[in-house]
């Protein structure tokens, strides 16, 4: 009988054993997961495009308020396309091309309207003494997080990005904790990420250098946006 009781408990410790180490080696793949979305996400946040020119253009131009509320809507869009990419979108898409498509028709419509924009404002000759330009601005706070939360709505680079390469390394069968890290991980990192656009580019250095070539940037800003665009717009 006490044999057969301490053999009982040995099989017990050894399940409970592997047990362990099963949930340890688990936790440790879905760390590493998080990991590699976090490295991911991060260059797309990186690379040059739509965000960037749009806050960056804000912040020099003064709009401090404004930017902030443009990063809020930019990060509820991020929040939005990754409760989207988990819920199955990319699935959808793939079995539908044609949504795919009116999405991506429908963001390079948009970049392409705001680049417009930018551009009416380059050409654009000001009065003397004017205050500077606020193009795109005397914006609400509201009509600027709108701003935000369209711009990453229709981000052509975002949706790809979250239909294709994060729909391809979320795991499968991820526990429930995994799903809202992943969401509150890419909040935090798109909050901070283009928070940290419009500290930089409003350094009044920046800013005062900014004014004397305003006209010319915001050229350019439209002009790349506008590009982009059209680009997306006859993109296969």
């Amino acid at each position: 009988m006490a044999e057969a009781t301490i053999a009982g408990v040995v099989c017990a410790c050894r399940t409970w054993h592997a047990t362990g180490r099963f949930l340890q080696d688990t936790a440790v793949h879905h760390f590493a997961s998080l990991l590699l979305i976090a490295g991911i996400y991060l260059a797309v946040l990186a690379s040059p495009g739509p965000n960037f020119f749009i806050l960056s253009q804000m912040a020099l131009d003064g709009r401090a308020r404004a930017a902030r509320c443009v990063v809020l809507g930019l990060t509820t869009g991020s929040v939005a396309w990754v409760l989207l990419s988990i819920a199955g979108v990319a699935t959808v898409l793939a079995r539908h091309p044609q949504l795919g498509t009116a999405l991506r028709v429908l963001g390079a419509a948009y970049l392409v309207w705001y680049g417009l924009k930018l551009l009416r404002s380059a050409w654009k000759v000001p009065a003397v003494n004017a205050a500077p330009s606020t193009a795109l601005g005397g914006q609400s706070a509201w009509a600027a997080y709108r701003t935000g939360l369209l711009t990453g709505l229709t981000n052509p680079k975002g949706a790809a990005f979250w239909t294709s390469a994060f729909a391809a390394i979320f795991p499968d069968a991820a526990p429930l904790w995994f799903y809202g890290a992943t969401v509150l991980l890419v909040a935090l990192m798109s909050l901070g990420w283009h928070l940290g656009i419009t500290l930089v580019f409003g350094i009044p250095a920046l800013r005062s250098g900014y004014l004397r070539i305003e006209r010319a940037i915001n050229g350019l800003s439209g002009a790349a946006l506008v590009l982009l665009g059209l680009q997306r717009m006859v993109a296969r």
